[in-house]
């Protein structure tokens, strides 16, 4: 299948060396053509900093984001 989008390894960190707090760690996944995904998970987990890297509202901190090809 056709891959929109892949989502490799991604970080998000916010603050400094000395405060530093993890809102994305080391997630990975795919979506292909025609599939609907969900996004799932407590408050606090990191859902809207995830759809804020995938839309380039954050950037992410390490990994990579590929949309369409």
């Amino acid at each position: 299948m056709e891959k929109i989008l892949e989502v490799q390894n991604i970080e998000k960190y916010y603050g400094n060396k000395s405060n530093l707090t993890k809102a994305i760690d080391n997630i990975s996944f795919n979506v292909n053509k025609a599939e609907f995904v969900g996004i799932m998970g407590a408050s606090g987990s990191g859902k809207t900093t995830l759809l804020n890297c995938i839309s380039t509202i954050d950037r992410v901190t390490a990994g990579h984001i590929r949309v369409g090809r």
